[in-house]
């Protein structure tokens, strides 16, 4: 797996002594494939009733840390060390066990991929019922 641009070089030499070489470099896309929805619907319809972090399954390694947070900035809910495109890491609009009124929410998500690079992604998040 290459994850930095590479430039690959051959040369062969035959029997009779000739010499033949070429060289191409590899260059790497580093897209970020992420989504991190603005809105979720905790309503228990089994759609859209969590929220998460979506991405190719070939970029991100982890999320690092994932938190929630109210507009007084008490936090509501962490998870730590968990993978991508998994409801069953995120955030179900609840705290304390009891469901929270529909309102805008703060996220801050840190995001570890493949490559090592790790990346901060921070936004807002509805809660809509």
């Amino acid at each position: 797996t290459v994850f930095h641009n590479t430039r690959y070089q051959v040369t062969v030499i035959d029997t009779n002594g000739c010499v033949a070489g070429d060289e191409t470099l590899l260059r790497v896309r580093k897209d970020r494939n992420v989504f991190i929805p603005n809105a979720f619907s905790p309503n228990g319809d089994g759609s859209n009733d969590v929220f998460f972090v979506h991405s190719d399954p070939f970029s991100v390694r982890q999320i690092n840390v994932l938190r929630i947070y109210n507009r007084w900035g008490e936090q509501l809910f962490e998870v730590k060390n968990a993978a991508p495109n998994d409801p069953r890491v995120g955030w179900d609009g609840f705290f304390r066990g009891e469901a929270l009124n529909p309102a805008v929410y703060t996220f801050y998500a840190e995001l570890e991929f493949v490559d090592g690079v790790k990346q901060l992604y921070k936004g807002d998040v509805s809660l809509i019922k």
